[in-house]
């Protein structure tokens, strides 16, 4: 069994002995509009601004971050939902900039991977960020020829083209679940079992449901909630709108409780919302799929309601019953 190797204690332990402030992980919903956040950099640059964090301190999260532009080129090492454990420091110097990399070199050392086999590329990096223009020395990272993360020092940010009170940031990030693939083996998916059996894609809209959920982002929210019901809707293409087998079952009681870890979220949670969603969704896929068959009875049948009573009506409609048997089960 391919356990978790690195858990939030374990990350959080390492930076703290090294004189980082370790921050709450941040909400997934960025700035509270219908954007993700997808780097922890992003809240933390906002709490500087917003004066809640210091020049020259050091400050760390393990932040859960969606990348939506994954949606469509999931693989081993690729995933909608990740965390990015980032580190951070304002106002510095290039040399204590240099000092943050080096702990993450110790880190990465510490969970089993070999610094003989990291390598790095370095360019210069210039964009905008919201109402900041920021430029840079970005260097990324790779073990064995994979991108792991890569780090930046800013010493150009302006606003409209002016100066702003940040002469420099750093901004270090990491994908913590492909330091622990590398290390251990198995999937890129893999939590707290070995996962082999489900397939990758399958495991990835799994995973960001459950992220959406345990951050309240469902399908009655006013911004992202249709996120959720359009990877909800990925996720029945993929299944055929059959219930989820025994192993996804549990791979998703899994995703749901690696997320609460990270969230530092010790709310009771029942994923009794994702199972709904993703009901209402199949049985609308069904329903379409029997329409596009000839069976027009099918299409006044409310999709808001359990599967068992859905079938029955189906059923009732006109639909042969071992037909409707093979649409929902494996």
């Amino acid at each position: 069994m391919a356990m978790k190797l690195i858990d939030h204690n374990e990350i959080n332990n390492f930076f703290e002995s090294n004189n980082y402030i370790c921050l709450k992980p941040y909400h997934i919903v960025n700035n509270n509009d219908t954007v993700f956040v997808s780097a922890g950099i992003q809240p933390i640059l906002k709490d500087y601004r917003e004066g809640k964090l210091t020049d020259g301190k050091k400050y760390f999260v393990s932040q859960p971050v969606i990348r939506t532009q994954y949606i469509d080129s999931i693989d081993e090492g690729y995933s909608l939902a990740f965390i990015n454990s980032t580190s951070s420091s304002f106002n510095i110097t290039e040399e204590e900039y240099k000092k943050m990399i080096k702990d993450w070199y110790d880190f990465i050392g510490n969970a089993g991977l070999l610094k003989k086999k990291l390598t790095s590329q370095t360019d210069l990096y210039s964009d905008i960020w919201g109402d900041l223009q920021v430029s840079g020395k970005r260097t990324f990272y790779y073990y064995d020829g994979m991108e792991i993360g890569d780090t930046t020092f800013f010493t150009n940010v302006t606003k409209d083209n002016h100066k702003i009170d940040i002469d420099s940031f750093s901004d270090l990030g990491f994908g913590l679940e492909r330091l622990r693939w590398l290390s251990v083996g198995g999937s890129y998916y893999d939590l707290y079992s070995n996962s082999k059996k489900i397939d990758c894609n399958i495991k990835a809209y799994l995973s960001a449901i459950a992220l959406l959920a345990v951050n309240n982002v469902v399908p009655s929210n006013k911004n992202c909630g249709y996120r959720f019901r359009l990877f909800s809707k990925k996720l029945v293409g993929l299944l055929e709108a059959k219930d989820l087998s025994e192993e996804e079952s549990n791979y998703l009681d899994e995703c749901i409780e690696y997320w609460l870890e990270f969230q530092r979220n010790d709310d009771q949670f029942n994923k009794n919302i994702i199972l709904k969603e993703y009901i209402r969704n199949g049985n609308r896929y069904i329903m379409d799929l029997l329409i596009q068959e000839g069976y027009e009875n099918v299409s006044g049948i409310n999709i808001n309601i359990p599967r068992d009573e859905f079938i029955k009506r189906v059923i009732a409609s006109g639909v042969e019953t071992e037909k409707v048997r093979k649409l929902v089960k494996r």
